[in-house]
């Protein structure tokens, strides 16, 4: 499978990624801060659409605000790193992820997505 491919199947996959979000309202994080003055603390909300930056064998998967373009917020979510024939995840979520083949990278996109649905409205966009 070439790298083509994969950006292919990425791609597809990070578009049923925002409809997702975008259907069950997870389309926003919201960040608490401490603040050591008067205030005990406050939680900055961040409306999100998730991007894909590519380098050599790796795709990443970050939520970016939709601020002032200058002062953007990133927020990692999935980082896919081809290593020969094998995929490997690194991110939120992905613990039940092993190592695997490259036919099967579209079937754990899948699984993926649909393990980001069955977290908690909470569990997802607090950070």
């Amino acid at each position: 499978m070439t790298n083509e491919q994969i950006d292919k199947i990425v791609n597809d996959f990070l578009v049923s990624f925002n409809k997702m979000c975008v259907n069950d309202r997870k389309d926003l994080l919201e960040r608490e801060r401490t603040i050591n003055y008067e205030h005990g603390s406050r939680i900055k909300k961040y409306r999100v659409t998730h991007r894909i930056k590519k380098k050599k064998d790796e795709w990443l998967i970050e939520a970016v605000s939709n601020g002032f373009w200058i002062f953007k917020r990133k927020f990692p979510l999935l980082r896919i790193v081809r290593n020969n024939n094998r995929i490997s995840f690194y991110g939120m979520f992905t613990y039940d992820f092993p190592d695997f083949e490259l036919h099967q990278l579209k079937s754990k996109l899948d699984t993926y997505l649909s393990n980001c649905k069955k977290q908690s409205y909470d569990t997802f966009t607090k950070s």
